[in-house]
Order: structure tokens, then C-alpha cells, then sequence
């Protein structure tokens, strides 16, 4: 567990440097890290960790505030079953409807932020790599990762 926490820790901080260094100035998304990244940001981290020896599940969870139109995703690792890895939980630190979760990096057992989104069985996928998604978001993530990478 040691060596994961200090991977993950690893792989925010060389994110944020590369951020800091206009790396992602061009990127529709990452531009804006943490804010609506998660997803990208769970197979980047899951290919880096996949990459160490440690194998991962992506999950994506939805919350929904009872309204048919209101509703947000959110999405994270889940290591061994049941300790969730996220690094993107601080995009929510201003709302209040999400605890106004601040934590960079979090690493633990399911906590009350996590169980605030509804997770089925179809929203979890096992991380087998950046090789194996899409041709659409390939490139683009594996150049991100590029990025990241030189900073570790």
C-alpha cells in the first residue's frame, strides 16, 4: 500500500507541474485539471499504475439530486475491491452538494463524498491500458501522458 500511495502522490504532483507549465494549455479539458477530468485523469493514472505492477478498476459513479436534469458524474480507481484512489475529488472543493470535498489525493476505504454517487456494476471497467481504448481518446491521452510522465 506504501508503493501506491506513493505512486498516486507522484502522479498528481507531476500532473500539477505540467499544469503549471502550460503543458496542457491546448487541451479542451485538461486546460481546466482538476475540473472535468476525472475520467481522462482515472485511465492516465490507472496506464501509470498498470505501467508499476498494480492493476486497477475505473469506476464511474453518477449523482443525482432528485431532479431529472441535475445530475453530475464523477469518476475514480478502485484498488483491491474496496479502497478508492481518487485525484481529482478537489474539483469539488466550492459546492456544497459535494461536501465541499478539497482532497487532492485521496486513497482510502469508501468515504461519505464517494458514497454520494450511485455506482452499478456496468460502471466499472478493469484498466487494461491506453492501448486498449478507443481511437478517438488514444492519442490524445497517450499525449497527455507523455506530458505528465516527464515529470516523475
Amino acid at each position: 500500500m506504501k508503493d501506491i500511495k506513493r505512486l498516486v502522490n507522484q502522479f498528481r504532483h507531476a500532473i500539477d507541474m505540467a499544469k503549471d507549465e502550460g503543458d496542457f494549455n491546448k487541451d479542451r479539458s485538461f486546460s481546466k485539471f482538476p475540473s472535468g477530468c476525472c475520467d481522462d485523469t482515472s485511465d492516465l493514472l490507472a496506464e501509470f499504475l498498470l505501467r508499476n505492477g498494480i492493476r486497477t478498476y475505473c469506476v464511474c459513479g453518477t449523482y443525482r439530486d432528485g431532479s431529472f436534469e441535475n445530475h453530475q458524474s464523477h469518476a475514480w480507481l478502485l484498488y483491491d475491491n474496496h479502497i478508492i484512489i481518487d485525484i481529482t475529488g478537489d474539483q469539488f472543493k466550492y459546492n456544497s452538494n459535494f461536501l465541499n470535498y478539497d482532497k487532492s489525493v485521496y486513497i482510502e476505504v469508501e468515504d461519505d463524498f464517494h458514497r454520494l454517487f450511485e455506482v452499478e456494476d456496468r460502471d466499472i471497467r478493469k484498466s487494461v491500458g491506453l492501448d486498449a481504448l478507443g481511437s478517438g481518446s488514444q492519442p490524445r491521452l497517450k499525449e497527455l501522458y507523455r506530458k505528465i510522465i516527464k515529470y516523475i
